[in-house]
C-alpha cells in the first residue's frame, strides 16, 4: 500500500508539473519510452509531449483525478480513473473529462509512466 501512495503522489506531481509548465520536473515522471495516446487517438512520445507543453501549444490549467484504481503486477502498476480539467489547446479553451488508463513501472525505487490512454466521456 505504501507504493500505491507513492504512485498517487508521483502522478499528482506529474499533473502539477504539466500545469506549471515545469518540463524538467515532468521529464522525471515520464519514461524515455513513453507512449501517450490522447483522447483524439494521436500518440506522442516523451519528447513530443514535453515539446507541446514547453512551446505553449498545449497549456494545462487544471487537472484533477477521481474514482482512481491501482493494481500492481510485480514492478508494473496500472492506474486508472477519471481525469477532468481545463486546457488551452492552440488557443482554444477546452474542458476535459476523460477516463484514463496509465501504466507505471518502478526501477531503483523510482516510479515513471510508460503509457497513457484517455477516452472522452
Amino acid at each position: 500500500m505504501m507504493l500505491f501512495k507513492a504512485l498517487e503522489d508521483a502522478d499528482a506531481a506529474r499533473r502539477r508539473a504539466m500545469i506549471e509548465t515545469d518540463v524538467q520536473a515532468l521529464a522525471t515522471y515520464l519514461d524515455d519510452d513513453l507512449r501517450w495516446t490522447h483522447s483524439s487517438g494521436k500518440t506522442d512520445g516523451k519528447t513530443a509531449l514535453i515539446a507541446s507543453i514547453e512551446s505553449g501549444s498545449v497549456v494545462y490549467q487544471s487537472l484533477e483525478v477521481q474514482e482512481t484504481q491501482i493494481s500492481q503486477h510485480t514492478n508494473i502498476f496500472i492506474y486508472a480513473g477519471i481525469i477532468s480539467g481545463d486546457v488551452l489547446k492552440e488557443g482554444t479553451q477546452k474542458k476535459l473529462r476523460n477516463k484514463f488508463l496509465s501504466i507505471w513501472h518502478i526501477t531503483d525505487e523510482r516510479l515513471s509512466m510508460i503509457a497513457w490512454q484517455s477516452t472522452g466521456i
